[in-house]
């Protein structure tokens, strides 16, 4: 293992020493000599003191001789060498809370080690919950980073380069929420943010000694890391969300947490995209590809949960990727470039908890699109949606969320009095017609038409769209229907 003059520095704080030591000083020393020698530590005697000179770089030692100094110097490289062989035994066997326990060994500060969920895989054992400041308190009880943190990181303009590649340490600042300075380097998978390793000044400042050990640190969790799949990362970044959408049990704690971390109350409009392989390579392959894809969408899809489901990628995101122009865009040239289909469900107007129903939309969409004359590599389940409405063998609840958002949403207004659902579906029964809905209802013919008119512009519904129209009608039908075996 090769050091530099500040991570020799580093293990003689307790001694009487003097730095002469460039800030950028590079890792090249390979062991330490009484002669001079390449890349190594060369240890002579002058005057009082001792000189331990690396490539010019010079730690001055006094109250020390030269054979002393060489003991200790060499020492050093082999704690390194021991302490990186102990650090790559417990990574390889994903003991990241012994990992994290032996590199304090060297650093003798605190460290903290995060997966790509910003979930707490290691941190310091030697320090309690309140021995550092309120956020390592937080971590040390909840196991994730707090929303505000996570947000100071996110949203701070100075912090453009925390997403940088690991080679890029981030100087985090003392504010009122981190109390202590401290760096931060990235943990890439295959150019993927896959964890985060952070170190915190506690016992001491930090130095170009500390960044540069702990880039070495987090080059052996790059290496074991990468040995695990992209499915094993994606599973772990949103796998609570995939948990609802299986309609498995889930953790409550965790669903809040990654709630926040998305920025989601639950009560937004949610979306769902399936992408499917539609060609039956060899499983090896189709891993690949699927990991391929995967990398390249969360690497352009910032805002969007994706997680990997056999051979399958599920797109969970709060704004409609199908006409966003530049999810679009992409999605559009991922079919042609790709040997994929994707199925888009109807917009989720009902809540987080309803996701399994508009996941099994977008795969309705895709199997019902296998059995097309003519498949498409886009399919919408809107598509198809008077069609399962009639004929899926389906729960009923499941039916009620294929039904048009629009009729859905006149249908549960109708709770709180409006005669909007009631309307439309007699103008539909009696084909459109203002004088035979007016008569049938009871109403002055402006009114009618002044119904129509509102429940057209508010729910952009082009009732001259023999499609629209059929969906709408088939939509009102079966909700009636429902609420007659509801009563």
């Amino acid at each position: 293992m090769k050091l530099s003059m500040w991570m020799i520095a580093n293990q003689m704080t307790e001694l009487d020493v003097k730095l002469e030591i460039r800030e950028d000083a590079p890792t090249v020393l390979n062991s330490a000599r009484l002669a001079y020698a390449t890349n190594c530590v060369h240890i002579y005697q002058e005057n009082d003191y001792v000189v331990c000179d690396g490539e010019g770089d010079r730690i001055y030692m006094y109250d020390m001789d030269v054979t002393r100094t060489f003991e200790l110097v060499q020492s050093i490289f082999d704690a390194y060498e021991d302490w990186i062989c102990m650090i790559r035994e417990a990574v390889s066997s994903q003991d990241y809370q012994k990992a994290v326990d032996t590199a304090y060994r060297m650093f003798k500060n605190p460290i903290v080690l995060f997966d790509a969920n910003n979930k707490v895989l290691g941190m310091t054992s030697a320090y309690g919950e309140h021995d550092l400041d309120s956020e390592w308190a937080y971590l040390s009880r909840y196991g994730y980073s707090s929303l505000n943190a996570v947000n100071m990181i996110k949203y701070t303009s100075s912090n453009s380069e925390f997403f940088s590649h690991r080679n890029i340490s981030y100087l985090f600042p003392q504010n009122n929420l981190i109390a202590l300075e401290g760096i931060s380097y990235c943990v890439y998978v295959d150019n993927i943010v896959c964890g985060r390793m952070n170190l915190i000044a506690k016992e001491r400042k930090l130095n170009q000694g500390d960044a540069q050990l702990l880039e070495k640190f987090t080059d052996v969790l790059q290496t074991y890391m990468g040995l695990y799949t992209l499915k094993d990362i994606s599973e772990s970044m949103n796998n609570v969300f995939l948990d609802l959408m299986m309609e498995r049990l889930y953790d409550k704690t965790k669903l809040k947490m990654q709630m926040n971390y998305q920025g989601w109350t639950g009560e937004e409009t949610y979306y769902i995209a399936l992408i499917r392989f539609t060609e039956k390579e060899d499983p090896e392959v189709v891993s690949r590809q699927i990991n391929s894809l995967f990398r390249m969408l969360i690497q352009n899809l910032t805002d969007v949960c994706i997680n990997i489901r056999n051979h399958d990628l599920i797109l969970l995101s709060d704004r409609n990727l199908a006409k966003d122009q530049d999810s679009c865009l992409l999605l559009r040239n991922l079919v042609v470039h790709n040997p994929v289909q994707i199925g888009f469900s109807l917009p989720n107007h009902n809540g987080i908890m309803e996701i399994s129903r508009f996941y099994r939309q977008a795969e309705y969409a895709l199997e019902r699109n296998k059995q097309l004359p003519k498949p498409k590599a886009i399919q919408y389940f809107e598509n198809m949606a008077s069609e399962y409405l009639l004929t899926a063998s389906a729960p009923l609840e499941d039916k009620v969320m294929a039904c048009m958002p629009a009729v859905l949403s006149l249908w549960q207004e109708q709770q709180n009095g409006s005669e909007m659902f009631r309307t439309l579906f007699s103008f539909l029964s009696n084909e459109r017609s203002v004088a035979h809905t007016s008569a049938e209802l009871f109403l002055h013919r402006n009114t009618t038409v002044y119904r129509i008119k509102k429940i057209q512009e508010n729910m952009k519904l082009d009732l001259e769209d023999p499609e629209i129209r059929n969906y709408c009608y088939i939509s009102m039908l079966f909700l009636k229907a429902y609420e007659n075996c509801r009563s």
